[in-house]
C-alpha cells in the first residue's frame, strides 16, 4: 500500500510538473543553501527591526514570541478553513477537483525565522528569502510597474526586475497551469483577459498585504562540489505590493506541501528530499546552518541514530503543512496521562502535530500542555518565579536562573507513530528569556487546534523531509556535516 501511495505521489508530481526541466543530473548531487537566522549579525544592525541582533535576550524573546503568535493565529483560521471544507461537506472525488482553498503563504510575514540568499533570474541577482514550510507560494519584490522611476533611484534597492530577465515567462491567466496547480492561490474566479497575469493576492492577520502577478523564471544555486546549476520554470509570484513587509527581506521562499513550492519543484529533481539542520539560536557566526536538497555527506557517526516517522501529507486532506502522527509525550520515560485523541487533526490518520520551521516556541493544545507543564513544575519549583510583566503571549513560566543545572529538569520525549522518539536537549525546552532568567518554551493553544513543533525544539538536528515516500527523518546532529 506504501509503495502505491509513493508511485501515485510521483506520477501525480511529474504529471503536475511537466515541461519542468533541469540543466544537470540533480540526481547525482545535491543543492546547499546557507540559512540565517532572523537574530545573526550577518544581517547588519537595523534598530527597531525585528532583523539583527536584539538589544538585550528579553527583547530577543519578545520579537520570538509575538511573531509566532500572529503565526499561530494564522494556522488556525487556516486549518479551520480546510477542515470545514473536507469535513462538513464532506466532498466527493470528484469535487475535491474542484474546492478553492484560500491557503496563504507565511501569513504572519516575519515570523519564519531562518533566511537564505539565491539567485533569481538572468543575468542572476541575488535575494534574501524567507525560508518557510508553512507556505507554498513563492514571490519575491518586484519592480515591473516602476516604468518612470530613474536608475538613481533604484540603484540602492533590491528589487526583483522580470522585464531585465531573459529567462522569466509570464503565466496568463487563461492557461492550464493557472487554472489547475494555482487554483488554490490566485486571486479571481474568472479570468478578465486571455493574456491577463495568473495573480495571487495575500492579506495577512498583521496587516500586511501582498499582491503578485505569477511567473516561471531560473534559479541559479551552487552545488557542493562548487558547480553552479540553473533550476528552470521555477514558478514565482512577482509581488507589486507589499505593504508593511520588511524592508530587509525580498521575499518568500515557499517549503510547504505542494507541486507548485520551492520545495515540490527542486525537490522533484533531487530524489523527492530536502533537509535542514537547525544550529542554536546563540551559536558563533562561524557555525553555519543549511538547508539542503538532496542527500548528505555525513562525517563519522554523525547520523547513526537516524530514526524515521510517517508524514500525513495532502493526498488525506487539504494541507500543505507536514502533519505527523504522535502518540504521546513522556518525561524521564513515563507518558503522560494525555488523551490520544488530541493527537488526531484527520479521523483514522491522525496528524495533530504539525512540524514548522516559521514557528519558534513549540505550541500544544491545552490537555498537552497543561500535562507537560505540571510534569516540569516541580523541578524548577525551588527558583524563585518571575512575572513575565503580564504579557500574556510571552511564556508563562519563567525563573531566576541562579544555581540552575539542566539535570535538574526530566528528559522530554515525543513519541512518534512507528516506534520513533524525538528528545530534544533540555536547553531547548528550559530557554533563556534574559542572561539570568530562564523560562519553559511552550505556548498554549486551545483545543481542538493542531500543536506545533517550532525550531528551537528543532535545533541540533537534522530533518530530512521525503516527499516520495511520505517519510519523516530524524537524528541528534551537530549540524557540521558536508
Amino acid at each position: 500500500m506504501e509503495r502505491t501511495i509513493s508511485l501515485v505521489f510521483l506520477i501525480w508530481f511529474v504529471l503536475l510538473n511537466g515541461g519542468f526541466l533541469f540543466e544537470v543530473d540533480a540526481l547525482k548531487a545535491k543543492a546547499k543553501f546557507k540559512m540565517i537566522h532572523r537574530h545573526s549579525p550577518e544581517l547588519g544592525d537595523h534598530p527597531g527591526s525585528t532583523l539583527g541582533p536584539p538589544i538585550n535576550s528579553r527583547e530577543r524573546l519578545k520579537q520570538l514570541v509575538h511573531s509566532d503568535h500572529a503565526r499561530v493565529q494564522t494556522i488556525r483560521e487556516r486549518l479551520v478553513r480546510q477542515e470545514r471544507k473536507t469535513y462538513e461537506e464532506t466532498p466527493s472525488s470528484e469535487k475535491l477537483d474542484l474546492i478553492e482553498l484560500p491557503i496563504r503563504s507565511a501569513a504572519d510575514l516575519g515570523s519564519g525565522q531562518y533566511f537564505i540568499s539565491m539567485r533569481i533570474g538572468t543575468p542572476p541577482k541575488k535575494f534574501l528569502m524567507l525560508a518557510d514550510t508553512g507556505s507554498v507560494v513563492t514571490w519575491i519584490k518586484c519592480n515591473n510597474q516602476c516604468s518612470n522611476c530613474t536608475k538613481e533611484e533604484l540603484k540602492d534597492v533590491r528589487f526583483y526586475r522580470p522585464n531585465e530577465s531573459r529567462t522569466f515567462q509570464p503565466i496568463h491567466c487563461d492557461s492550464s497551469y493557472c487554472a489547475s496547480q494555482l487554483l488554490p492561490y490566485r486571486s479571481f474566479e474568472n479570468c478578465p483577459a486571455p493574456d491577463a497575469p495568473c495573480r495571487y493576492e495575500g492579506g495577512y492577520l498583521d496587516g500586511t498585504k501582498v499582491s503578485a502577478a505569477f511567473g516561471n523564471d531560473t534559479v541559479t544555486i551552487r552545488m557542493s562540489g562548487g558547480q553552479k546549476v540553473k533550476l528552470v520554470n521555477i514558478t514565482i509570484g512577482c509581488a507589486t505590493e507589499t505593504s508593511q513587509f520588511s524592508e530587509l527581506l525580498d521575499g518568500i521562499l515557499g517549503l510547504g506541501v505542494d507541486t507548485v513550492s520551492f520545495a515540490g519543484q527542486a525537490g522533484m529533481q533531487f530524489g523527492g528530499k530536502f533537509s535542514y539542520c537547525l544550529v542554536d539560536h546563540f551559536s558563533p557566526t562561524d557555525v553555519v546552518s543549511y538547508l539542503v536538497f538532496g542527500g548528505v555527506k555525513v562525517k563519522g557517526n554523525e547520523l547513526l541514530n537516524m530514526q524515521e516517522t510517517d508524514m500525513i501529507l495532502g493526498q488525506w486532506f487539504w494541507s500543505t503543512h507536514y502533519h505527523l502522527n504522535v502518540t504521546g509525550i513522556s518525561l524521564d520515560g513515563k507518558m503522560l496521562d494525555i488523551p490520544s485523541n488530541i493527537w488526531t487533526y484527520v479521523p483514522h490518520k491522525g496528524g495533530g502535530v504539525i512540524l514548522d520551521s516559521g514557528t519558534s516556541l513549540t505550541a500544544l493544545v491545552t490537555p498537552a500542555y497543561d500535562k507537560v507543564v505540571e510534569g516540569l513544575l516541580p523541578s524548577i519549583s525551588g527558583f524563585e518565579a518571575v512575572n513575565a510583566n503580564g504579557e500574556g503571549i510571552m511564556p508563562r513560566h519563567c525563573f531566576e536562573a541562579k544555581g540552575f543545572n539542566e539535570t535538574l529538569i526530566p528528559k522530554l520525549a515525543i513519541h512518534f507513530a512507528n516506534g520513533a522518539k524525538f528528545m530534544p536537549p533540555v536547553k531547548s525546552y528550559v530557554i533563556d528569556q534574559t542572561d539570568t532568567t530562564k523560562c519553559l518554551g511552550f505556548m498554549k493553544l486551545n483545543w481542538p487546534d493542531v500543536s506545533i513543533i517550532g525550531n528551537i525544539l528543532q535545533q541540533n538536528h537534522y530533518w530530512e523531509f521525503d516527499l516520495f515516500n511520505q517519510k519523516l527523518k530524524f537524528a541528534p546532529s551537530s549540524c557540521t556535516f558536508d
